[in-house]
């Protein structure tokens, strides 16, 4: 008998040394270093020197102007010497599977200072969307959790355990996993992503929850159509994020990490004389007090501005008329080597029933007529400038969740553009306005070598910044 019950327990020590996970969990690194840069341009501002801080919000619907726009007008009345430009670019029902095949270029338009993103739906593609943001920019990050749609549970200690039945948070026998995928995605992906990317973490859902506790209020209280919130919940999102990022300001023990290997600072040009500059990263900008344009002879890497691809960007293509705040197609791949402005017109005809079967024609303003191609292949324009993939079309998933479809010969165009050079000015506290002069963008991230001349009477020039993504594709 007791042989028996000694193989048992060998048994059991060697399934528990194959399967169990010892090591810690990964923690979250603190929201006062992940996003420090953030916090440093809020905490340096006055009157005399106001500060600018660029926002990008990214994700579906839960990342709604209902709670963005009031969070930023929250902001600038709690900190008149910050310039928040922002832009909302989520794009609602577009799961982290569709999402990805927009993010890299929403957010190469963008190159914000800060990003905030929420997204529900597949946990790799969510990576995926992480690596592309931090490999394009280097910009803060914040990710949200979940707020609540279902009562909170226990996290699971997952893996393979002696027991038959799974414990309060977990489901399946002997090998456990989390119940809840909210709860997955909240308490153990999310967290793993910041550690592992170095990003905020915004505990939106525990501080949810305990609004609803404090306030005795039920889970469908804060709700309209599930998971998105009434206006009351719209509010309290807004609240939340815009209280937890004024506790992180006034917490000023620690005035953010050392960025000088992300966002770097060179000494403004002088007036009349050519300055070399080197940089590691993928973007150089000058900060100036007034516009730059026709001022700045320069190269990069021996070649002018125009003839650099990253200077290059391609718009998203216009909206359906069924969901206007969805492009036509998820993405437009325009040959990356393609330095011209040019604008496409696609027009759609044959649509089916499902609308999944189509036939299109494609013009250039520049170049003519691109060709005819069908929805469900391929499409490669005569010219070679444009490549349409199957899986980019938004018809037949825009009629499914509007119930509405398209009208044969509907028109949708996109556009490439030259954006290096000056973006808006930006008006601030004092009277006096930031000009942000794109020198390069999109350039690989490695070392550049710029040399730049600038005539005397430019505006005054603050500084050269330079910007290189932490991690590199």
């Amino acid at each position: 008998m007791w042989g028996k019950v000694n193989g048992v327990v060998t048994l059991s020590l060697v399934l528990s040394s194959c399967f169990l996970q010892v090591s810690a969990e990964p923690v979250p690194p603190d929201p006062d270093q992940a996003i420090g840069r953030s916090l440093s341009i809020i905490r340096s501002a006055t009157a005399e020197k106001p500060q600018v801080l660029k926002i990008l919000f990214y994700g579906q619907s839960i990342s709604s102007p209902a709670w963005t726009d009031p969070a930023i007008a929250a902001l600038r009345v709690k900190y008149p010497n910050v310039a928040f430009v922002y832009r909302n670019l989520a794009l609602g029902g577009w799961s982290a599977v569709l999402l990805e095949q927009a993010v890299a270029r929403d957010v190469e338009e963008v190159y914000p200072d800060l990003i905030v993103f929420h997204v529900y739906g597949d946990h790799r593609a969510y990576e995926r969307i992480i690596r592309t943001l931090r490999s394009k920019t280097a910009a803060d990050i914040i990710i949200q959790t979940d707020h609540v749609v279902n009562p909170l549970e226990p996290v699971c200690d997952t893996g393979f355990h002696l027991q038959w039945s799974p414990p309060e948070g977990c489901t399946g026998h002997f090998w456990f996993k989390q119940k809840s995928w909210e709860e997955f995605m909240s308490s153990v992906w999310k967290p793993a992503m910041a550690a592992k990317y170095d990003l905020a973490l915004e505990p939106r859902r525990q501080r949810w929850n305990a609004y609803l506790q404090e306030n005795n209020l039920q889970i469908a209280d804060l709700l309209a159509d599930p998971p998105h919130p009434n206006a009351e919940g719209w509010a309290l999102m807004a609240n939340l994020f815009t209280s937890w990022i004024e506790e992180l300001v006034d917490h000023s023990q620690n005035n953010g990490r050392n960025t000088s290997d992300q966002v770097r600072s060179f000494t403004a040009p002088v007036p009349g004389e050519k300055t070399r500059y080197e940089f590691y990263g993928n973007r150089a900008e000058l900060i100036a007090a007034g516009p730059l344009d026709g001022k700045v002879n320069l190269t990069i890497d021996g070649k002018p501005p125009r003839e650099l691809d990253g200077c290059w960007q391609t718009s998203r293509v216009t909206g359906l008329p069924n969901v206007p705040e969805w492009p036509a197609l998820k993405k437009v791949d325009v040959r990356q080597s393609y330095r011209e402005e040019d604008v496409w017109t696609l027009r759609v005809r044959n649509l089916d029933t499902s609308q999944e079967s189509f036939d299109f024609d494609v013009e250039s303003a520049r170049t003519g007529a691109e060709g005819s191609g069908s929805g469900k292949d391929v499409f490669k324009s005569r010219s070679g400038n444009v490549t349409l993939q199957p899986d980019a079309w938004n018809f037949s998933y825009a009629k499914l969740i509007s119930g509405k479809g398209l009208a044969d010969e509907q028109s949708f165009q996109w556009e490439r553009r030259f954006v290096c050079g000056d973006e808006p000015p930006t008006a601030l506290a004092n009277g006096s306005v930031q000009q942000r002069h794109v020198l390069g963008t999109g350039l690989p991230n490695a070392h550049h070598v710029i040399e730049l001349t600038v005539p005397s009477d430019t505006p005054a020039i603050l500084e050269l910044r330079a910007y290189r993504p932490p991690l590199v594709e």
